[in-house]
């Protein structure tokens, strides 16, 4: 594809994303800054850009599979693509999760540090997909990794609210297919699909933007539901391995 990547019948499809997705943003630093604020401070940048950074590398071995440097020439594949489509939501938003597990804190300390990951993980991927994506000439899906900061961050307020809260992987589940279907409609035609079915494709992406965008809105009211909330025995059943 000389040139760089020719987007095709996906190009309204990444402009109409770039827009709700920045909406998306929007909506999500003031609503998550709002409930954010209303919790204790605490310093959280250093250790989110750690695990931020940690996150991306376990998202990226789990994604290794899929990666093109496993096929001849680096060339792509629709089987490849469509699996990448499949599991990128669960991976990635599993990845940002790894703080609950990994530390046994206070509701809303967790809650913080988790959403501090998401915020640098999106970061940390938007700069480099960026870079790449302009080294290839597709200036505006650079644009749309960039704004899929705050998207990141939506998707993990949402899981890690519903498992910090009430000990639950409903809000996961939810994030995960939310993020999988956004993506599967660009992954696929990157694979070469260029069906009808497409067209079916986007439109659930748009759905499950707008789904995220709800979320968002319900957010109200996070912080008194964490700082009420005695979370410890909950993580302790959801992470301890059975005998």
């Amino acid at each position: 594809m000389a040139g760089g990547l020719d987007l095709g019948v996906v190009k309204p499809y990444a402009y109409a994303a770039l827009l709700v997705v920045s909406l998306i943003g929007i909506l999500t630093y003031r609503r998550v800054r709002g409930e954010w604020e209303r919790l204790p401070p605490m310093s959280w940048k250093l250790i989110s850009f750690l695990l931020g950074l940690m996150a991306i590398l376990v998202a990226s071995l789990m994604e290794y599979p899929f990666s093109p440097s496993l096929f001849s020439a680096g060339r792509v594949s629709l089987i490849q693509m469509t699996l990448l489509g499949i599991f990128v939501g669960p991976i990635e938003e599993f990845s940002k999760l790894l703080p609950v597990k990994m530390f046994h804190e206070e509701g809303w300390v967790l809650w913080k540090k988790t959403l501090g990951t998401a915020f640098f993980f999106g970061l940390i991927e938007a700069v480099l997909y960026s870079i790449m994506l302009l080294i290839i000439g597709v200036p505006l899906m650079a644009l749309l990794r960039l704004a899929l900061v705050g998207f990141h961050v939506a998707l993990t307020s949402i899981a890690a609210t519903d498992l910090i809260v009430e000990g639950s992987w409903r809000g996961y589940l939810r994030a995960s297919v939310y993020h999988s279907l956004y993506d599967l409609p660009l992954l696929v035609y990157v694979g070469g699909y260029r069906g009808e079915a497409i067209y079916a494709l986007m439109a659930l992406g748009f759905l499950s933007l707008a789904a995220v965008a709800v979320e968002v809105l319900r957010t109200e009211g996070v912080a008194d539901r964490i700082l009420g909330k005695d979370e410890t025995p909950i993580l302790e059943f959801e992470f301890t391995s059975s005998p």
